[in-house]
């Protein structure tokens, strides 16, 4: 069960591709190639207990269409509305605008995040508030409508509207975001995302959908056989085909 507890993370991932007519392409920002490229960009919510990782909602970002934001805004209210209550939500900067802190804090969720520098807390920019490595206050940041603790960490800068939370415990916290990165590597790796050539977005969709549905029916049955994704998968396609899929119980099960 999910329901209750977990992280909920969010962000983002893309990959190239060169076609010119699909309608599923834009430009957007590569950090590989630390440059914009032709490609695709989706924005994905996962709850993960640190060892399963569970597509919650997804969202494939088109030029003029709805912001990176207002997609998350709305990954987010499903998840709510489908009775989940997490621990903690976690996300990088980019999330970190007043809509969607307001949004987690009205359904009485924490949050942990990374801050840019430029953003206002009583009225001074954070970059600006401590002139050493480290330090930390309670205050307010603009627009936004409860009380945030916000710390500094070299370059660094998080926020959390959990108040009772240490520097170390935050940056604790924030570390679990790295189950998405996982993610989004075992989604690319063994399931096919970025590899569909089909021009429309509804049959992109269509195919990164099939990629988290198989996601999900692999790790439960990695899980009941004691194995990882990649060894289960490797394992897998090894053997003969067969007239009955091994494990077809687990199978049954996370469907």
């Amino acid at each position: 069960m999910i329901n209750r507890g977990g992280y909920l993370v969010l962000d983002d991932t893309t990959w190239q591709r060169q076609a010119e007519t699909s309608e599923a392409v834009s430009f957007v920002w590569s950090s590989t190639a630390g440059a914009v490229r032709r490609g695709m960009q989706v924005v994905l919510l996962i709850w993960t207990d640190g060892k399963l990782k569970v597509p919650i909602s997804m969202r494939l970002w088109q030029r003029g269409g709805k912001s990176k934001v207002e997609l998350a805004s709305e990954m987010i209210q499903e998840a709510q509305e489908r009775g989940i209550s997490p621990e903690c939500v976690l996300f990088d900067s980019w999330y970190a605008s007043r809509v969607i802190l307001n949004l987690i804090s009205e359904f009485g969720w924490k949050y942990v995040a990374r801050l840019k520098s430029n953003r206002l807390m009583d009225g001074e920019r954070v970059s600006n508030k401590w002139p050493h490595r480290f330090g930390q206050a309670i205050g307010e940041l603009k627009r936004v409508e409860h009380k945030v603790r916000v710390i500094k960490d070299g370059k660094r800068y998080f926020v959390t509207n959990d108040l009772e939370l240490s520097p170390a415990k935050i940056k604790r916290q924030y570390r679990r975001r790295q189950q998405i990165e996982e993610t989004f590597r075992v989604l690319k790796q063994e399931f096919g995302w970025g590899g569909s050539s089909a021009r429309s977005a509804l049959a992109q969709t269509a195919h990164l959908h099939l990629g988290l549905m198989a996601l999900c029916l692999t790790q439960q049955a990695a899980l009941a056989q004691g194995q990882t994704v990649y060894a289960f998968k490797r394992e897998l396609f090894c053997q003969p085909v067969p007239n009955k899929l091994p494990f077809l119980e687990h199978f049954s099960v996370a469907a």
